[in-house]
């Protein structure tokens, strides 16, 4: 049976403008787009505000799991658009949280949508990059809610590799998708656990 291709939902468009909005400084667009984008950043890495958008991204635990710490935070509240970003000091590993928190009643699937995800790639504070190649595929219990995920290896332009992770969870009841990103160091080997011991550590998403 063919599958119907939909189009990409409009909230995964503006978190893909978002990412390149607030880490590209692309920033050619009208003063009011500007002066809003500018007040996003600043408010970015102060530490409540980072701390309410995860909360709304799903219910972190306060403090976090020893050796991860908040470094970003980004709230598009008319878009219904959270993302905050958090390192793992050990293994200077980054994950990224993406929550569309409105979803449309025709969006497309979990898994269609984590597809599209990973033909994206990874977007940091430093590096843009795209997956090679698929190495694995899962699904991971997240408190009561189940994330499909998938890892392999980046490269950048610049041709430096990376390994990732990335996952999907989608949850009807509260209208809500949450993506999330793992990023190795430049050169260096994902820890898988880094990012799903966090994971773990959520009731749900």
């Amino acid at each position: 049976m063919k599958t119907e291709n939909k189009p990409l939902p409009i909230w995964s468009k503006a978190l893909i403008l978002l990412v390149l909005l607030v880490f590209g400084g692309f920033l050619f667009v009208s003063s009011r787009v500007i002066t809003g984008v500018r007040s996003l950043v600043i408010n970015s890495t102060n530490a409540d505000y980072i701390k309410r958008c995860a909360q709304k991204v799903a219910p972190f635990p306060e403090p976090l799991p020893a050796g991860y710490e908040y470094t970003c935070g980004v709230d598009i509240d008319f878009l219904r658009l959270v993302m905050v970003a958090i390192d793992h000091k050990e293994d200077q590993q980054k994950i990224l949280f993406l929550g569309h928190l409105q979803d449309e009643p025709d969006a497309i699937e979990t898994k269609q949508l984590l597809d599209r995800a990973y033909d994206f790639g990874i977007t940091t504070d430093a590096v843009t990059c795209k997956f090679t190649d698929v190495k694995t595929k899962g699904d991971l219990q997240v408190g009561t809610d189940k994330m499909l995920y998938m890892t392999g290896d980046l490269k950048d332009q610049a041709g430096n590799l990376y390994q990732g992770v990335v996952g999907c969870v989608r949850s009807v009841p509260k209208k809500k998708t949450v993506l999330v990103y793992s990023l190795s160091p430049q050169g260096k080997a994902l820890n898988l656990d880094t990012c799903f011991n966090l994971l773990k550590s959520l009731p749900s998403l």
